[in-house]
This record gives structure tokens, C-alpha cells and sequence, in this order.
């Protein structure tokens, strides 16, 4: 395994570090509500009495008096994740303690943990926005950007939703159209000092957040949501290292998460999705060097649909990957279609022997139509 591990003879020691962020749905995953060592949870709201006419004589003059009900609603915690991995002593001091056990822990907490709870969270609440039928479609262009956006204000404030307090999760696509607008340039809050600047703020007293499409929806554009619209508890997070475990030399590090996203029933107008966009989401992914000419995928999350797929196909260079078209549905059964001989993924991570000489990878995730709604693209490490 050593060829594929890459022990270090001349390495520089700093580790290349990929790119990562925050959590942002943490933004709006309200903490009103206290959840412990419970599976399920009952939350109750308090329905009101209709306004009759009142009557001047005779009993009852008020109306006729009902016993003040109580609505329940019952969640339970779903999602209950866990990761390990091995960095074996040897390796660790062969490649100059750049796999040090605490480094790598808070990468994984970087990269893994907080995209799976921001993507988890959002799905969840583009879901319920959907269902309530607080939500478009329309396509998103320069010339609207800025008008979709205030449907979706007046949408929710039409439902007494205060506008304090409400985020924009947008797309960094619809923020190029939305900046480009005509309409916001002239309207939006201190627009100009925002193109100054190169960023956005506020917009119509709406906080926005530019969110990688990897974490948001397919199609997504933006995501309204008023911080007290749902409630994300993380019941657990335990991160342990076991320094040399039995039958092991080195540190064995594991992880468990235990989480789950909540719209609350009397608060759900406080949500506005709008999708359909006609945009292919990033599909976040890395490739690892594991035995000699192999090479492991591991795919940093989870599909959309358990009906979607993912395929994956190597080559020589970038030039000679094949091109994926939004809406144009890929032939890999086909000798002649481009993406012949591509793949399926069925697991987060698969070790595949790429041919001789490929040094690209491209993934797609398809729909049952073999539509691809996500794609991307990355070099090839290998043992």
C-alpha cells in the first residue's frame, strides 16, 4: 500500500488544503426549542377562537364557548451518520507527520460534516416550501433576478412573516444575474456601494448569503427562509482517537453525528424556494491515490433522489472527457454516445483501476431519465 499512500522522500510538509466554509444554514436553524437525549419529539401549537358577533341578550352572548385545543406535531431524528479512518505510525513519520490525527479530524469536520448538515438542512426546507406551495419556478435572468426576488418577499410577507430577520440563500449563478439586473443596480439597498465593493449585503431588507450550489437543490436560484421557521437540532456530535487500538499501530479516528431539520408546522410560510433552474449543480467529490495504479472516489454526499444515479468516466486529459448538456439525457450503453463505457457509483467510495495514462475523472449524477442534474470534474490521483 505504500505506492499508494505517497510517503514522503522530498514532499514539502504543508498539506495542500482544499477550500471549505463555514455552516450557513446554521444562520436560520433556530434554537428555541431544547431537544436532549430524545428520539421523537412533540411540539405543540395552539390553534384560536373565531370572532363571532356578539349578542346582547340571552347566554352565550360571546358565542358558544369550545375548549381551546392543542395541535401536535411529532418529529424524530433521523440522521444518524458516522466516519472512521486509520493513519498508521509509520506512514505518519514516513511522510513527516503530515497525517497528524488532530489536523485531520477538523478536516474531516471542515469538509464533511458541516456540508452534509448545511445540504441535509436546505433540502429539507426547499422540500417544505414546495409542499406548501410557497414557491416558483421561473426562470432566472438578468432582466428578473431582482423582481422574482421581491415576489418571494411579498409572498411571505403576505403571510404576516416580518421580514427582519429573513436570509437569502442564493446561488452564486443567480447573484450574477441578480447584480447584473438593471432593476436592482438602480433599487437594491446601497446597490452601489455593493458593485464598489464587489459583494452583496442587503437587498430589500434581506440578508443575502452566497451558498455553493453543492449545498443547495438542484436548480436551485435562492432559498427565503425566516430564522424562526425550523429548528436543526444536532443531538450528538462525538469525536474520538484511539491512540495504537489493539492489532493497530497508530491513531484510529471515529466520528458520529446525530442530527435532523425540522420546518415548524404554524411557521412554515416562513420559507420561499424558488428552483427549476435550468443550472447544473457541482457534485463535491476527491479522488485518492490508494494501492499502486488504483485509485478510490469518495463522493461528499449523498444523492438527491434514491432513484438518481451516478456514472463516472476517466481519459487522458480534460479535452477528452465527454460534455454533459443540462436537460440532454447521456447513452452509456451506446458504443457511439460519447459517454459509453461510463460507470455506475453505487458506493460514497469505490477504488477503481483507471486505464493506463488517464489522468482526468469526470462524475455525473443523472435522474431516472438519465437527465443529468450534476456534474464535475477532477484530476485523477493514483498510486
Amino acid at each position: 500500500m505504500a505506492g499508494g499512500i505517497n510517503l514522503a522522500t522530498k514532499y514539502i510538509k504543508e498539506v495542500d488544503e482544499r477550500w471549505a466554509s463555514e455552516s450557513q444554514a446554521a444562520l436560520v436553524t433556530g434554537k428555541g426549542f431544547a431537544y436532549k437525549g430524545d428520539e421523537t419529539f412533540v411540539i405543540y401549537s395552539i390553534p384560536y377562537a373565531p370572532l363571532n358577533p356578539y349578542t346582547r341578550s340571552g347566554s352565550n352572548r360571546y358565542g358558544n364557548p369550545n375548549d381551546l385545543s392543542r395541535n401536535i406535531q411529532t418529529v424524530k431524528v433521523t440522521q444518524d451518520k458516522g466516519f472512521t479512518f486509520l493513519i498508521d505510525r509509520g506512514d505518519e513519520v514516513q511522510s513527516e507527520f503530515v497525517s497528524d490525527p488532530g489536523q485531520c479530524l477538523a478536516r474531516e469536520l471542515r469538509e464533511v460534516i458541516v456540508p452534509a448538515y448545511d445540504r441535509y438542512c436546505f433540502r429539507v426546507m426547499a422540500a417544505s416550501a414546495e409542499e406548501n406551495g410557497h414557491n416558483a419556478t421561473t426562470e432566472i435572468t438578468r432582466a428578473n433576478a431582482h423582481s422574482m426576488l421581491l415576489n418571494g418577499v411579498e409572498h411571505m410577507s403576505d403571510r404576516n412573516v416580518p421580514i427582519d430577520n429573513c436570509y437569502a440563500f442564493c446561488t452564486y449563478h443567480y447573484a450574477n444575474l441578480l447584480m447584473q439586473d438593471p432593476s436592482f443596480v438602480r433599487n437594491g439597498d446601497a446597490s452601489q456601494e455593493m458593485l464598489k465593493r464587489g459583494r452583496i449585503g442587503m437587498v430589500d431588507g434581506i440578508e443575502i448569503v452566497l451558498v455553493p450550489h453543492s449545498k443547495l437543490p438542484a436548480g436551485s436560484a435562492f432559498l427565503l427562509v425566516h430564522k424562526d421557521a425550523c429548528v436543526a437540532p444536532r443531538q450528538l456530535e462525538e469525536y474520538k482517537t484511539h491512540v495504537d487500538p489493539p492489532g493497530y499501530s497508530g491513531t484510529l479516528v471515529e466520528g458520529r453525528v446525530l442530527f435532523d431539520c425540522f420546518v415548524l408546522d404554524e411557521k412554515a410560510d416562513g420559507i420561499y424556494y424558488h428552483g427549476g433552474q435550468p443550472v447544473l449543480k457541482d457534485l463535491p467529490f476527491i479522488t485518492s491515490a490508494t494501492d499502486i495504479g488504483k485509485s478510490s472516489i469518495i463522493m461528499n454526499l449523498e444523492k438527491e433522489k434514491s432513484t438518481n444515479k451516478w456514472f463516472y468516466i476517466t481519459a487522458e486529459d480534460h479535452a477528452s472527457l465527454p460534455d454533459v448538456v443540462y436537460g440532454t439525457s447521456i447513452d452509456v450503453t451506446t458504443s457511439s454516445s460519447p459517454w459509453y463505457g461510463a460507470v455506475e457509483l453505487t458506493a460514497m467510495e469505490t477504488e477503481i483501476t483507471p486505464a493506463e495514462g488517464h489522468t482526468r475523472i469526470k462524475v455525473v449524477e443523472v435522474l431516472r431519465s438519465m437527465k443529468p442534474i450534476g456534474v464535475s470534474e477532477r484530476k485523477l490521483n493514483i498510486g
